[in-house]
C-alpha cells in the first residue's frame, strides 16, 4: 500500500460512497449516495489492500481524470460525478466480464488539502452463512456477498487530489490483466498509460533484494549477503510473476527458513524497502536478465596477484580504476572483519 503515506494510512476515512450494479441485462439505473457508510473498517481494509504502488499515470485528456477533477474541485457534486463514472463503466462493461458491483469512494485524511477517490469493481461471491434459528444452528445462502479475498476485487483505481487538483499518478490493479498491465477495457475507461516499464521495475526489484539482505545481514547464514542474493534470485527465477509474497518467501529461503522472530524482522525490513522503491503491492514479470546470477570474476595481475570474487560485488565491494600509466588500481572494501587471512602451501614443482 505504498501509494499511501504512513500518515495517510493512519488517518484515512470514508467521507462518501456510492454503489451500482454492473453487468447483466438490466439498464443502468443511477443510485443515490448511500445514507451513512456502514461496515467502514471492512471497506477501508479493501481499499488499502488494493492501494499498490503506482505504475500508471493519466493521459492528458483522460475523461475519468476530468470527472474526478470536477468532483474534487466541487464543480459538480460527488453524487453527480460518481453516477457518471459508474454509468460509463457499466455501459462499456464487456460481455465476458463477471457481474458485480462498482463502488466509488471519496476519502479524506487529517490533511485538509488532500482527498482520495477510489473506484472498485467488486465481484459477487456466493457464501453460506451460519445463523441461529429457533434456538438451533441453521445455514442460509447469500448470493450477493462481498468477501475479504483480494481476488474478489477485480479492478481498482486510487487517485490523490491535492489542493483541488487531481495528481497524474494512479494506483491501478486489474486481476484480469497481465500484471501490472490492465485489460484494454479498463485502461480505456481510465485512459491511463504505463509510467514505469519492466526494466525499471526489475532494477527496483534488485535494489529491494540487496537492500533487505544487507540490513538483515546478521540473520543470514554466515552473514553472507552475496550468497543470499543469489539464492533469492534462484528462487524467483522460476516464477511467472513476482509480488510481495513471492519475494518474502524467497528471502526466507535465502535466510535458511528462519524462526518466527527472524521472519518478522525480515518482513519489517522488506515492507519498508518495497515502499521506498515503490514496489509494494505490484505484481509483474521481471526482465530475465535482472534475476540472472552474475558470473564470478577472476582478475590476475602481471605481478601474480590473483583475485576471485562474486560478480554481484563488481563496483560494490570491489572497484577498479585505471591509474593513468597503463595499470589499474583495485580497491576492496569490507564492512566486516576478514573471514580468512592466511597463507597457502607452496605448490610442488614438476620434475625438470
Amino acid at each position: 500500500m505504498s501509494f499511501l503515506t504512513d500518515d495517510e494510512i493512519a488517518s484515512l476515512r470514508i467521507r462518501q460512497m456510492i454503489v451500482h450494479v454492473v453487468g447483466g441485462k438490466e439498464e443502468f439505473e443511477p443510485q443515490p449516495v448511500m445514507d451513512g457508510v456502514e461496515h467502514i473498517d471492512f471497506f477501508l481494509a479493501r481499499i488499502q489492500d488494493a492501494a499498490s504502488s503506482g505504475v500508471h499515470r493519466f493521459e492528458n485528456k483522460s475523461t475519468t481524470k476530468a470527472l474526478l477533477q470536477q468532483i474534487g474541485s466541487q464543480e459538480i457534486s460527488f453524487e453527480e460525478g460518481a453516477q457518471e463514472l459508474s454509468r460509463r463503466f457499466s455501459n462499456d462493461h464487456v460481455g465476458s466480464s463477471r457481474d458485480g458491483a462498482f463502488f466509488v469512494f471519496e476519502l479524506e485524511t487529517d490533511d485538509p488539502q488532500v482527498l482520495f477517490y477510489s473506484l472498485i469493481k467488486y465481484d459477487y461471491r456466493q457464501a453460506i452463512e451460519l445463523y441461529a434459528h429457533k434456538g438451533r444452528n441453521a445455514l442460509r445462502q447469500i448470493v450477493h456477498a462481498f468477501v475479504r479475498e483480494k481476488r474478489a476485487i477485480q479492478k481498482s483505481c486510487l487517485v490523490r487530489v491535492k489542493n483541488g487538483v487531481v495528481e497524474s499518478g494512479v494506483s491501478a490493479i486489474d486481476r484480469m490483466g497481465d500484471a501490472p498491465d490492465l485489460t484494454d477495457y479498463f485502461q480505456k475507461f481510465l485512459e491511463v498509460v504505463r509510467d514505469r516499464d519492466t526494466k525499471e521495475l526489475s532494477e527496483r526489484l534488485n535494489e529491494v533484494i540487496r537492500g533487505t539482505l544487507q540490513k538483515c545481514r546478521m540473520q543470514l547464514p554466515d552473514q553472507d549477503v552475496p550468497s543470499a542474493v543469489s539464492a533469492t534470485k534462484d528462487f524467483l527465477r522460476g516464477r511467472e510473476n513476482v509480488d510481495d509474497e513471492s519475494i518474502r518467501e524467497a528471502l526466507f529461503v535465502a535466510a535458511g527458513r528462519p524462526n518466527e522472530d527472524v521472519r518478522a524482522e525480515i518482513e519489517k525490513v522488506l515492507s519498508r524497502q518495497l515502499k521506498d522503491k515503490k514496489l509494494a503491492g505490484v505484481t509483474f514479470k521481471p526482465d530475465p536478465e535482472s534475476l540472472r546470477r552474475a558470473p564470478r570474476r577472476k582478475v590476475q595481475t602481471k605481478e601474480g596477484v590473483l583475485l576471485i570474487y562474486p560478480g554481484e560485488q563488481e563496483n560494490r565491494a570491489v572497484s577498479r580504476q585505471p591509474n593513468g600509466s597503463g595499470g589499474w588500481t583495485i580497491t576492496i572494501r569490507t564492512s566486516e572483519h576478514l573471514v580468512e587471512d592466511g597463507t597457502l602451501p607452496e605448490k610442488s614443482r614438476p620434475d625438470a
